[in-house]
């Protein structure tokens, strides 16, 4: 049998560009189908978290502000005059740290929710930790109060930051 450039050359550039379209068409097929239910349940979640950290809360009306100086991503009114639910990200050691903090209407941290997705397990993690997000709450001010965490300074950091972040974003938008 005898080779020519085609078969060597351009025949497999040809099969593996049409493998590479079919696979971005799936791709951006499934996409297309999964991204809306993705975005749901990100909406249900953020709704869950807020109803956790505000206990009691029935809805929630976004409050209009300007988040990136409130160094915050997010801030909500609960409807019936219960608080408000501030969220915040910063960075911790292996990734964003989100704070979700339920504020009273007198500026009392009264629940709250860290996510430490990226954190390292068993050290960074322990800034999610009950032991540790139960000692924010009952909290005015700031959290010069509290401590960070040994062996995991950039998690309790983020944690903390946010946290002042929440306070601050409350007193400016109450």
């Amino acid at each position: 049998m005898k080779s020519t450039a085609f078969h060597e050359m351009v025949k497999p550039v040809l099969v593996l560009t049409c493998i590479c379209l079919v696979v971005a068409a799936l791709l951006s097929f499934v996409n297309g189908k999964t991204a809306p239910i993705i975005t749901e349940n990100a909406r249900i979640k953020a709704e869950n978290t807020r109803k956790e950290v505000l206990p009691g809360a029935g809805s929630f009306t976004e409050v209009d502000c300007d988040l990136q100086a409130l160094d915050i991503t997010g801030a909500y009114k609960e409807d019936s005059g219960l608080g408000y639910v501030i969220s915040s990200a910063h960075k911790g050691y292996g990734g964003q740290v989100t704070v979700t903090v339920g504020i009273s209407p007198e500026g009392k941290i009264i629940g709250m929710n860290v996510d430490v997705p990226a954190e390292t397990t068993g050290v960074g993690s322990k800034a999610g930790a009950e032991a540790y997000v139960s000692r924010f709450i009952g909290l005015t001010g700031d959290s010069s109060s509290i401590d960070t965490i040994s062996g995991a300074t950039y998690s309790s950091t983020a944690v903390k930051a946010g946290v002042d972040a929440a306070l601050a974003a409350f007193e400016a938008i109450r």
